[in-house]
């Protein structure tokens, strides 16, 4: 886990079943064009009449510094503050749909920054935690790249990354 790290996101999208497209910082998008996301929230719209998306808070920051005037600003640590990504793809969104898509549409905005951090952990979280961070050392450690860890048939496994968005409902 950590700011450029979808591991809160990913998780979270696995377990609900109800989200359409999780942003990752693991995993580069585009807006624009063919196979960009304009496209495929359109295609989805158009399937379901609604939709869900989840983003990582580091996600798609190289997009939200093109289109923002970067400070470049750093946090008591030293470490970058990452752009509000949620907030830029939100509004990017409306602006397409309404505007070059003449569509109407409801958007709902949900930021969960403090309701994630606010919950304290217990035992069993912990245990789980510790479960998942040993089996993506062993992964590391066995030579793999572009992997996330998780239960799979009651197993834990290696799940490639490149393949787990695209996993059919």
């Amino acid at each position: 886990m950590g700011r450029y790290s979808g591991y809160i996101a990913m998780y979270a999208t696995l377990a609900s079943r109800d989200v359409d497209c999780c942003l990752i910082p693991e995993s580069p998008f585009y807006l624009e064009g063919e196979g960009g996301l304009y496209e495929f929230v359109e295609k989805r719209l158009k399937e379901n009449g609604h939709m869900v998306i989840v983003v990582a808070e580091g996600a798609g920051q190289e997009l939200v510094a093109e289109s923002v005037q970067n400070m470049d600003s750093r946090d008591a640590s030293g470490n970058r503050l990452l752009l509000d990504v949620g907030l830029w793809l939100s509004e990017k969104l409306k602006d397409y749909l309404t505007v070059e898509e003449h569509k109407e549409m409801t958007l709902k905005y949900i930021d969960p920054t403090y309701m994630v951090r606010a919950i304290q952990s217990n035992a069993s979280d912990n245990v789980y935690c510790t479960l998942l961070a040993q089996s993506a050392v062993h992964g590391v450690m066995a030579g793999y790249t572009g992997f996330t860890c998780g239960p799979v048939n009651g197993r834990h496994a290696y799940i490639p990354i490149a393949i787990e968005g695209k996993k059919e409902s």
